[in-house]
């Protein structure tokens, strides 16, 4: 009996499946794993401001330099004029940013500027008062995706020179139509949006 119950463990035992061990499959590039930019600086020149009765209108030049040594390709940069809001984080609207321009390469260590306008409607500004007086802050963000990378998102502030570190003053809200002269841009650290 001792024999048979021997003899049908050993052959129950080399009918059980030997559990194989398999490589780990290879990583997949997944939604938020996608590979980050090279390092790129920007820096955004305000080339002309106009105020309309319904509109503030920007110029800028927008300089995008590669400070990797690896080229860049196939960038898209979009930009958005908004303006600050008291107790939010003002961060990036990215769904609603406007394609600027579509930039095929850049270098290593070289650079690309592209130029535009960007409006900012005055019924879109929630004004911060200072005392009796109602100021904005514009706030211009760039986004910039490169092919199968993560989106880079920069934050400028917009304003006329106060002289402090170059600092810049907000806006008055009654600005008078016109040419606004002498606007520049800083920039600044805000949250990424999503």
């Amino acid at each position: 009996m001792l024999a048979l119950l021997l003899g049908a463990w050993l052959l129950w035992r080399r009918r059980k499946p030997r559990v194989l061990r398999l490589a780990p499959p290879p990583t997949e590039i997944e939604g938020d794993d996608k590979p980050v930019l090279p390092r790129i600086d920007l820096a955004l020149d305000i080339s002309g401001a106009t105020r309309s009765v319904m509109t503030l209108t920007l110029n800028y030049r927008l300089t995008l330099a590669n400070r990797s040594d690896c080229a860049v390709s196939d960038l898209a940069v979009a930009v958005q004029l908004t303006s600050a809001r008291r107790g939010t984080d003002n961060a990036a609207p990215l769904a609603s940013a406007r394609n600027l321009a579509g930039i095929e390469r850049i270098g290593p260590n070289q650079s690309r500027s592209v130029s535009g306008e960007v409006q900012l409607p005055f019924s879109a500004i929630a004004p911060i008062m200072q005392g009796r007086t109602a100021l904005f802050i514009p706030l211009m963000h760039v986004t910039i995706e490169g092919q199968e990378q993560q989106v880079l998102t920069r934050s400028f502030v917009i304003g006329p020179p106060s002289g402090a570190e170059g600092r810049v003053h907000p806006l008055p809200f009654d600005l008078p139509p016109g040419s606004v002269p002498g606007l520049k841009a800083r920039a600044i650290a805000t949250p990424q949006g999503t």
